[in-house]
């Protein structure tokens, strides 16, 4: 043993205080004459002061031999509870090796325990036993991180994993801030088998419709060297798309990409799946579900009037004023009977594109608006209306505005688009009836009749607007069709209140009849009423999105989700929120609430947060086997702007999940170590890998002498006895 004496001034300042005070002492001591007594009675008051400011201590060492740190990580993520080939869970067989090793890794190395998960946390051997695997899966880099912070840095580090984590972007600093090599030592079962896995599936989480997109996918092929693995992309059963890869390695990864095609609004389901034969055994197969939400980018409307008018010149203006519409107009300046001196090619008109607009156009649209158009005056083909039927068949938008040409007048009774209107036309050609009226609200719960807070409130908005003027007689009212205003007194031959708005689908399309051409004099409603301002403008946004179908796509969503979420926690899941227009709506314009409710059947609220405008992101954490089931409900202006669900289900890991080697390995090589199953992993070649031990100075104690009271009370002491011997002998 030996022993050090150390000062602690605490900083260059207080050493610097301590030497300017000992220059004037010295100063002082030769400019007065004093007797003897009083200069060392003086030098001992000095002395004292110095060692108050320069805070001696005494160390007691003594030398011994110091081994390197070794830690040891082991993976506490959920799959470590699978038991595979050896008949026991991995994180059991992980303590088991390392209990076994104890002793010969404690002779040769300052040997430190780690239970990882979402961090790490020391532990002791007597706890190994009773380790249970987390709900989170292993983040390597904030384990490395926690272990660094925990003490002295390690001269080496051991994994003990079954690589069932995903490494985050925040790892490679964390290597380079651990700068020693990491050995990983792999848990799970002793045999590879051949499997195929599609590992990830993407694909946007809404797209436009009628737009081309991509749906990648990863597979992962294990021993199957010299196979032919062929992907392929299903929609409804209908294949998409097809990619073949030839597999050269045990172990391989590739990226399968497919175009898709968005064909109808809502939720498009598609299906990925991927086989390969092996030439000993059955042949292996992969299967990956996923959804794409479909949204409009443009509506796209083609508006024919039969004669110019003021309700063809205000619905085009305020179409044409929208920039989601994109609307392609045509008005019947002169009919087939209209005399003309000069022939067409003489006239500015251009002729009536009749073909173009029912065959070659028409399914290019979303919206055909037909308005007081007489079909019998430009003597037009029966195929045309054939047209216009399976235009609506197939998930287009009709409607139809009445006026004293349109109707049985202009040719329509037991044609093809006779059958799909909803209602019967008047057997009479005259069908048309001027005069003003109020029309009455026969459905107010429908959303296009609902422009209002509530159904009350927009009951109140319809019966102050100003009067229509003319009507179109009506036979009846088909069967499946919703009346949704109706004439006040008029009625149908069979009894029924007249329909003048009236709305029906066919096939995947909407048909809407409007029996008036004067919802114009609805503009007029706001010099009397602020309040219906806007209301015209309001009806016929609503009336475009409802028959187009966005009106019922959710403006509330969330992301496509896997039918079986990753063994890893948290579960993220992402929700997006969209204005009117489909384009994102912050946080800062609603009230977002989500809630979750376990297999339990316990609802509980879930928070939320704005990773960008209009995108949430979720995270789920101590999740129970089962269904899980999502709910996400906003609200703006105080009103009820959307919702939808969504469920997954979250399953444990299975015996049979995998030993990610190549994880592993890549892992230990990116820091000079090395990688071997655990059952292969020599303790001995470990340890030789470290530095021997170096002998080293380690101090056994401290005492710190200036921190007792005594330094006061002597230095108070000495100070009044060298007063009473100056104030004796006459000194000042």
């Amino acid at each position: 043993m030996s022993h050090r004496l150390l000062f602690d001034a605490g900083s260059w300042e207080w050493g610097l205080a301590a030497a300017a005070l000992l220059v004037l002492a010295g100063a002082w001591w030769v400019s007065r004459d004093l007797p003897l007594r009083l200069r060392i009675l003086r030098s001992v008051v000095l002395a004292l002061l110095a060692c108050v400011l320069l805070k001696p201590s005494l160390d007691t060492l003594e030398d011994r031999s110091a081994k390197p740190r070794l830690a040891a990580l082991m993976d506490m993520g959920p799959s470590m509870r699978a038991e595979d080939d050896y008949g026991a869970p991995r994180l059991k067989r992980a303590a088991r090796w390392l209990k076994e090793n104890q002793r010969a890794l404690e002779s040769r190395a300052d040997l430190s325990l780690y239970a990882a998960s979402g961090g790490a946390r020391r532990v002791s051997f007597e706890e190994l036993e009773r380790l249970a695997p987390a709900s989170a899966s292993l983040d390597p880099a904030a384990a490395i991180n926690d272990l660094l912070d925990s003490g002295p840095p390690p001269a080496r580090v051991l994994l003990l994993s079954d690589g069932a984590f995903e490494p985050a972007d925040s790892l490679e600093p964390a290597l380079s801030r651990l700068g020693v090599p990491l050995d990983a030592a792999g848990v799970g079962p002793r045999e590879v088998r051949p499997g195929l896995s599609i590992s990830a599936a993407q694909a946007p989480d809404f797209v436009f419709q009628h737009g081309r997109f991509i749906i990648s996918a990863a597979l992962e092929a294990t021993e199957l060297p010299g196979s032919i693995i062929r992907a392929r992309l299903f929609k409804r059963d209908k294949p998409v798309g097809e990619a073949e890869f030839v597999v050269a390695k045990p172990f391989e990864v590739f990226q399968a990409s497919f175009t898709a095609e968005a064909e109808s609004l809502g939720r498009e389901s598609y299906r990925i799946t991927a086989s390969a034969v092996v030439s000993r055994g059955p042949s292996v197969e992969a299967v990956r579900d996923l959804q794409v939400e479909v949204i409009r980018q443009k509506y796209r409307i083609m508006y024919l009037a039969g004669r110019p008018s003021f309700e063809y010149s205000h619905l085009r203006d305020h179409l044409k004023s929208d920039p989601n519409h994109e609307l392609v107009s045509f008005v019947i300046l002169r009919n087939p009977e209209n005399y003309s001196p000069v022939t067409d090619n003489e006239l500015s008109l251009i002729p009536f594109p009749a073909q173009e607009i029912f065959v070659k156009d028409l399914f290019q649209f979303d919206l055909f608006i037909l308005e007081n158009f007489s079909y019998t005056r430009f003597s037009l083909p029966t195929l045309y209306l054939q047209n216009v039927r399976r235009f609506v068949a197939e998930g287009g938008a009709l409607l139809l505005i009445g006026g004293s040409n349109a109707f049985t007048k202009g040719g329509y009774q037991g044609t093809p688009l006779e059958d799909i209107l909803p209602v019967g036309l008047w057997p009479d050609p005259d069908d048309y009836r001027p005069g003003l009226f109020a029309p009455v609200v026969s459905a107010p719960a429908n959303p296009l009749i609902t422009l209002g807070e509530s159904p009350e409130a927009s009951s109140e908005l319809w019966r102050q607007l100003p009067p229509l003027d003319g009507w179109v007689r009506l036979a009846s009212l088909r069967p499946g069709s919703s009346v949704l205003l109706r004439h006040p007194t008029e009625k149908t031959p069979a009894g029924e209140p007249l329909p003048v708005v009236a709305l029906r689908e066919f096939g995947k399309g909407k048909v809407l009849l409007v029996g008036t051409d004067s919802t114009w004099r609805w503009k007029l409603a706001g010099g009397r009423d602020w309040r219906l301002a806007s209301f015209y403008g309001r009806f016929w946004n609503r009336a475009v999105e409802y028959l187009t179908g966005s009106l019922d796509l959710k403006k509330v969503k969330f992301s496509p989700l896997p039918d079986r979420m990753p063994v890893r926690e948290p579960a993220t899941l992402t929700l997006r929120v969209f204005d009117e227009h489909f384009r994102p709506l912050p946080g800062t314009e609603i009230d977002l609430r989500t809630f979750w409710t376990p297999p339990d059947g316990r609802q509980r609220a879930v928070a939320s947060f704005e990773r960008e405008p209009g995108l949430f992101q979720i995270e789920l954490t101590d999740l129970a086997e089962g269904t899980h089931r999502m709910r996400a409900a906003a609200r703006r202006r105080g009103q009820l702007w959307g919702e939808d669900e969504a469920e997954f289900r979250w399953e444990k890991p299975k015996g049979e999940a995998p030993l990610d080697r190549k994880r592993l390995k890549s892992l230990a090589e990116r820091t000079g170590g090395r990688y071997a199953d655990l059952d292969r992993f020599d303790a001995k070649t470990l340890l030789a890998s470290l530095a021997p031990a170096r002998r080293e100075r380690v101090a056994l104690s401290r005492r710190a002498a200036w921190a007792s009271p005594l330094w006061l009370f002597a230095l108070a002491g000495v100070l009044i006895f060298e007063w009473l011997l100056r104030r004796r002998g006459g000194y000042l």
